[in-house]
């Protein structure tokens, strides 16, 4: 028992390093835990982290970036019922400007966990990004009604209804149903 704890407290301290933007050390640390546990997930997510924030304009090509994706793949097929990982890689994607992966890589992890807003919500926005506004106007509804909270990254979402000739049609049946009630 004392071992885990021991291992736990090394993933925090290397976690808070990598808060600390002193992601060089955590990396460090990181490689040090897995060494000693080959199958921590949760390291292996977090060195994959790190390896990304680490590059200042990170590239597929890049071998942090390699290292990173065949960390988190290595993750999940170690703990196939762990959406994380997956998301991870999403995000991953996302950043490298890799669309559709990303949004294949999102799918994945709604598989593994359908109640996922943030995946939700990253697919919407690449789905705006890409101008597909229906798409994102729907992504976005889904992710707010799993979680309220996520209202405050949705100022897009107007934009997208605008583009997409729905808030005309939404703002007339507002005016229809009041006038109906007067």
């Amino acid at each position: 028992m004392p071992l885990f704890r021991s291992r736990n407290k090394e993933y925090e301290k290397a976690a808070r390093l990598l808060s600390d933007g002193k992601t060089e050390r955590a990396i460090e640390m990181f490689r040090e835990i897995i060494k000693a546990d080959p199958l921590d997930t949760n390291s292996m997510v977090a060195l994959a982290v790190a390896l990304l924030e680490k590059q200042e304009n990170p590239k597929i090509a890049s071998p942090d970036t390699e290292e990173a994706l065949a960390l988190l793949d290595r993750a999940a097929s170690i703990e196939p019922q762990d959406p994380v990982p997956i998301f991870n890689k999403g995000v991953f994607y996302r950043k490298l400007g890799m669309h559709q992966e990303a949004l294949e890589a999102f799918e994945m992890a709604l598989e593994v966990e359908e109640r996922q807003p943030l995946a939700i919500l990253h697919m919407a926005e690449i789905h705006y990004e890409l101008e597909n506004w229906e798409e994102a106007i729907e992504l976005a509804r889904l992710a707010l009604t799993r979680d309220p909270g996520l209202e405050y990254a949705l100022s897009w979402v107007r934009d997208a209804m605008i583009k997409a000739g729905q808030l005309e049609d939404t703002i007339n049946d507002i005016r229809r149903a009041k006038s109906k009630e007067n």
